[in-house]
């Protein structure tokens, strides 16, 4: 919590307004930002080492437990009464998964995961209202969760979520087509669809419905078209994809690449100067090893030193070792995901 604090104020003192550190219910946050507790009780051979994917096309909720190793996860397939679904979220507290059910323009509740065994089918426990029209990514704060609608202009959507009930809490309009996000304590980082550029919003936790305006936005040199973020506080790192030419679909399915950038705070405000953050400040991997053509999402896990991705072109789940330099990797391990769209991670 200092760590985002700090960069609040680092923030606003770009913006030349006064940094004043506002109370935050710890416990709240502790409980249900970024899936930092694992308190609910649950199977502990799926406790703390499970990637959720989901897919656009098929139907399914994959689940890979990478306890034993990252290089050779076990895995189960779940069936949904619905085709096509991009943002999940795992919800430690309830041992349920809200997944952004694009087929019914609607976000869903799915409870019991643990429990459920290869095979079986997953009937909704909640669904909420349909208020957005092109649902892509989502994060899960507090007891809410933030849906994506991409459309012209971009548009958030933030429900009240449990197992049982989803509720339409607040709806912001953005002013750009938006395609991911992520919520870090108070604050929200969010991608421009067809750019290289990540915008931030200071103090997104007390946003009131109708115009959000932004921070602060900036471009990544030599990013084509991204789509996915994770961001890590402890470590301060920002990890991004890079899905390749910007022209409608990519054309491309070798095309991709992510970046890594740590020390991500500090880089983010001298960025917000000169609006770019450099090549020089980025990791990145890309080349034929990687199989990466369009990975629209993306989780880093810092304790596994390791990096999730929903590779789309390729209709997989990647998995890469956190890199200490650039480079043309292979990934530890490449599974088939057919229509693999959104990732998550519950450690």
């Amino acid at each position: 919590m200092k760590t985002i604090q700090l960069f609040a104020c680092g923030v606003l003192a770009f913006t030349l307004t006064n940094c004043q550190t506002e109370s935050v219910d710890s416990s709240m946050i502790d409980g249900y930002n970024s899936k930092a507790s694992k308190s609910y009780e649950m199977d502990e051979a799926m406790k703390g080492h499970s990637v959720y994917v989901s897919s656009n096309t098929s139907g399914m909720l994959s689940i890979f437990n990478v306890q034993e190793a990252l290089e050779m996860p076990s895995m189960k397939v779940l069936s949904l009464p619905y085709m096509d679904a991009d943002g999940v979220e795992y919800d430690a507290n309830r041992d349920a998964i809200y997944q952004v059910n694009r087929s019914d323009k609607a976000l869903v509740a799915l409870s019991n995961i643990s429990e459920a065994m290869n095979g079986d089918v997953l009937i909704p426990t909640a669904m909420g209202p349909s208020t957005f029209e092109n649902g892509r990514g989502s994060d899960l704060y507090n007891n809410k969760v933030v849906v994506v609608d991409d459309v012209t202009p971009g548009k958030l959507v933030s429900y009240h979520v449990n197992e049982e009930v989803i509720s339409d809490f607040r709806q912001y309009h953005v002013g750009f087509e938006v395609w991911d996000v992520h919520v870090n304590g108070k604050d929200l980082w969010a991608i421009e669809d067809v750019s290289s550029n990540l915008v931030y919003f200071e103090n997104f936790h007390n946003a009131k419905s109708g115009d959000l305006m932004y921070t602060a936005k900036v471009a990544i040199e030599g990013l084509v078209r991204t789509h996915g973020l994770d961001y890590d506080a402890g470590t301060d790192t920002m990890v991004l994809t890079d899905i390749g030419s910007a022209s409608g679909m990519p054309t491309s399915a070798s095309d991709g690449a992510l970046i890594i950038i740590h020390d991500f705070s500090a880089k983010f405000m001298t960025a917000a100067e000169s609006g770019m953050i450099g090549l020089d400040d980025q990791i990145r991997i890309e080349g034929d090893l990687t199989e990466l053509g369009n990975p629209v999402d993306v989780a880093i896990s810092t304790d596994k030193h390791a990096i999730f991705v929903a590779e789309r072109a390729q209709q997989k789940l990647l998995i890469f070792d956190m890199p200490m330099s650039s480079g043309n990797y292979a990934p530890v391990y490449s599974s088939s995901v057919p229509g693999a769209s959104s990732v998550t991670i519950d450690f």
